[in-house]
């Protein structure tokens, strides 16, 4: 149960990017606040420091394996458009999910960083999309999806719009379905929240080479948040799966 409280805190503090304790430090990606000074901001952020399963890390060797695709059931059911000053964000009303390993989780929200937090053979991505679920029993799977440069995007173009930070925006349809409908393969690892208090225990499935932006929109969303991705990681010894039957 403790494990699944700190699991939960962390989403809700990471995945959202928010500060919910009144004077709790401020954390970003320069500065005092920067990364490498996480772990040491606050005693609930210290596994920013000294986790040994952090994300992201380095993809430069996989194994095969025998697991299956997950199984999308995503639904036109956005909620909102956030700026929490991290990252753009689009939380979701329930009724979509993913099935992995015969587990169903719902999505919850979706959130971008430029450049991609995980890298192959140290080349990032020039943007990525997390897509965070959640399981019944707490436990939280990420889909990451690496964005190259190429024609413009139809879902993501659903989704810009000018928004300050702390803003939100009402958003009645996203055809969030046609985003993962393209998809062929995946890497699979565990790893944590790539935000603070970058809590561990978190299942990590990550496509590359199937989807794209154009250059314009991820411009877009540089001009509003700035680059904010976390720097590599240690492996430390994590199988890396590739799965693609």
């Amino acid at each position: 149960m403790r494990f699944l409280v700190i699991l939960l805190f962390g989403f809700l503090i990471g995945a959202s990017g928010s500060n919910t304790h009144h004077g709790a430090p401020h954390w970003g990606y320069s500065g005092d606040g920067s990364p490498e000074h996480w772990g040491d901001l606050m005693d609930e952020f210290r596994t920013c420091k000294y986790g040994k399963n952090q994300s992201p890390i380095d993809i430069a060797q996989t194994t095969k394996s025998t697991l299956q695709k997950p199984i999308f059931d995503y639904k036109n059911s956005p909620k909102e458009l956030i700026n929490n000053g991290h990252t753009l964000q689009v939380n979701f009303n329930p009724g979509s999910t993913i099935t992995f390993q015969n587990k169903k989780f719902e999505l919850l929200q979706m959130h971008f960083h430029t450049p991609s937090e995980y890298t192959f053979d140290k080349k990032h991505y020039p943007m990525v999309a997390h897509l965070v679920h959640k399981a019944s029993d707490g436990e939280l799977l990420v889909l990451a999806i690496m964005f190259d440069k190429g024609d413009e995007n139809p879902v993501i173009k659903q989704i810009w719009a000018p928004i300050k930070a702390g803003e939100s925006k009402k958003l009645a349809n996203l055809a969030i379905s046609d985003l993962v409908k393209n998809l062929q393969s995946y890497i699979k690892l565990d790893g944590s929240l790539t935000t603070p208090p970058c809590s561990e225990g978190v299942i990590w499935l990550i496509n590359h080479g199937n989807a794209f932006a154009s250059d314009e929109q991820i411009k877009f969303f540089t001009n509003i948040i700035g680059h904010n991705n976390r720097p590599i990681q240690d492996i430390n010894g994590r199988k890396i799966l590739e799965i693609s039957k």
